[in-house]
């Protein structure tokens, strides 16, 4: 079936067939040990392997600075040894800051009509820093990855969806309608089948036929 005209862009079916599949393991990091999550770079280039160059984008929608609040040698989170004391390589103070962040992700098809955006949001407090603007710099990037990555997900398996599924790196999607209904424009029919397929078929049942006699 062709593609029908329309002012919305569609993947094609060589791209829905990667989206569905699992995400590769090899691009799945964990977090302290524990929580499973695939690294912005990874997630970067899996759109572009799959969408090209050009054909997919991401915009920062809000940025918001909720709160800092600094951390001297009375604070819980300061550095401190076995003891529970201060550690003496520490440095006199340190900061933490607290950020809110949107992230669009924009998908658009070979000839650049959108397909689909998908917008996530995320709150971020970094690790304690030393350098003030440093904090801030951290807790800014790391929101908007966070934010990103779960934009992302909306592809599917290809980009963590799974992951959310307990760390799972299996497919949780694993199929769609897109392929298989006939009133989709990416529904491929089964091919029809060869005269001399055809003819080992009759030969096949006939020979089932004679050995049930």
């Amino acid at each position: 079936m062709p593609y029908p005209e329309s002012h919305r862009g569609f993947l094609t079916r060589t791209q829905v067939e990667r989206l569905r599949k699992a995400i590769d393991p090899k691009h799945v990091d964990k977090k302290q040990g524990k929580l499973s999550y695939i690294a912005q770079h990874e997630a970067r280039a899996e759109l572009t392997r799959i969408f090209g160059y050009g054909n997919w984008d991401s915009e920062v929608v809000e940025m918001s600075f909720l709160f800092e609040y600094e951390v001297d040698p009375t604070h819980p989170e300061y550095p401190r040894d076995r003891d529970g004391k201060p550690k003496s390589d520490a440095k006199p103070l340190y900061y933490r800051a607290c950020y809110r962040a949107g992230v669009r992700l924009n998908i658009r098809d070979y000839w650049g009509r959108p397909v689909c955006s998908f917008t996530e949001y995320h709150v971020e407090l970094n690790s304690i820093l030393p350098d003030r603007g440093e904090a801030h710099a951290m807790a800014v990037t790391s929101v908007e990855s966070y934010a990103f990555r779960r934009a992302a997900i909306g592809l599917g398996d290809r980009l963590g969806l799974g992951l959310y599924d307990g760390g799972k790196e299996t497919a949780l999607v694993a199929g769609t309608l897109q392929i298989t209904d006939k009133e989709s424009p990416l529904y491929l029919p089964p091919a029809e089948p060869t005269q001399s397929q055809g003819t080992d078929r009759i030969q096949g049942a006939m020979n089932v036929a004679a050995d049930q006699r």
